[in-house]
């Protein structure tokens, strides 16, 4: 939870190290069901605008804008602690963090040892970098929590942007907050992000009665999330096929495992590959996806390789 992540924010047993966005601020409002509209469309022009301003070599492309929103979306935490707003995505994987810092050229890399437990935290705390993360975020988010999150951010670098003295003061004009929630498409990345954060790819095998192995092979897709009952369902239409169920207190899931189905998952996945360690874990999951295509699950020798593939999908190091 939040009281806890910014417990290991300000702890100091990590090492770090970073990139600033440079020495150069956002409205209160409630959101409802009512003052929501939903855009199948994002745009980054005022953070590619602001970007190019604070004379970054670069411009970074709308897809990967996209995915990031939708990493962001799944494992990232908009926080505010004493006025001062905080972005973090923590992560067992420390490479996908170096990719990000790298891309966006800005913010912090900790690394945690907790107990003997290692991970790794993102950070983005001085105003410049948060104020360009709250234009990205800005109407491109897709998940009503996370807008409430941002709007409290938004609130208070407004503020900064039109205090004298503040390092950001007219940097920018105050940023007014979108109205509008962003409905992810099969045509852009946000969903390869958010499985990034929350997905996984897995292969079950069952005893089954009636097969010429005695043993079924099942493959799944599943997304995972907290307060994301909507969300998750309008993903399944999206793909047009699998279930939502809820997992426990507010806690939802989407899993796919029709064969058919789960070709709109594959196309889409080629379309805009994963950029964490679970890139590996689809390829193998893939391999034997082929394989139960070509009934190669039915033979004995095909099962066995299915056995050995299946245990190089998620593992645990």
């Amino acid at each position: 939870n939040s009281s806890t992540l910014l417990g290991t924010f300000f702890c100091k047993n990590l090492s770090s190290y970073s990139k600033s966005a440079g020495n150069y601020h956002f409205i209160n409002r409630t959101i409802t069901s009512e003052t929501i509209c939903k855009t199948s469309c994002q745009n980054f022009s005022a953070f590619h605008a602001l970007y190019a301003k604070l004379e970054f070599s670069y411009s970074i492309p709308d897809n990967w804008l996209s995915w990031f929103v939708g990493f962001s979306e799944g494992d990232g935490a908009i926080l505010s602690y004493n006025g001062r707003p905080l972005f973090v995505l923590t992560q067992k994987e420390e490479l996908i963090l170096q990719h990000i810092l790298s891309v966006l050229g800005f913010g912090t890399i900790r690394k945690i040892d907790k107990k003997g437990t290692i991970f790794y935290r993102y950070i983005v705390e001085d105003f410049t970098g948060v104020l360009l993360l709250a234009l990205i975020f800005n109407g491109n988010l897709a998940i009503p929590n996370r807008v409430k999150q941002l709007d409290k951010w938004l609130s208070e670098i407004n503020l900064k942007l039109s205090t004298k003295g503040s390092r950001i003061y007219g940097l920018c004009s105050t940023i007014v907050p979108s109205t509008c929630l962003f409905k992810p498409s099969l045509n852009n990345a946000w969903l390869s992000g958010f499985t990034d954060a929350e997905g996984c790819f897995n292969v079950n095998i069952t005893k089954r009665e009636n097969t010429l192995t005695g043993y079924r092979v099942i493959l799944r897709y599943v997304l995972d999330q907290k307060y994301a009952l909507d969300e998750l369902t309008y993903i399944s239409s999206l793909f047009g096929y699998g279930k939502v169920i809820i997992r426990s207190t507010d806690m939802y899931r989407y899993y796919c495992n029709s064969i058919i189905g789960l070709v709109n998952v594959c196309n889409y996945f080629k379309s805009f590959p994963l950029k964490t360690k679970k890139s590996n874990s689809l390829a193998n999951w893939l391999k034997v996806y082929k394989m139960v295509l070509n009934k190669e699950h039915l033979t004995t020798e095909g099962l066995e390789m299915i056995r050995v593939i299946k245990k190089t999908i998620n593992p645990k190091n």
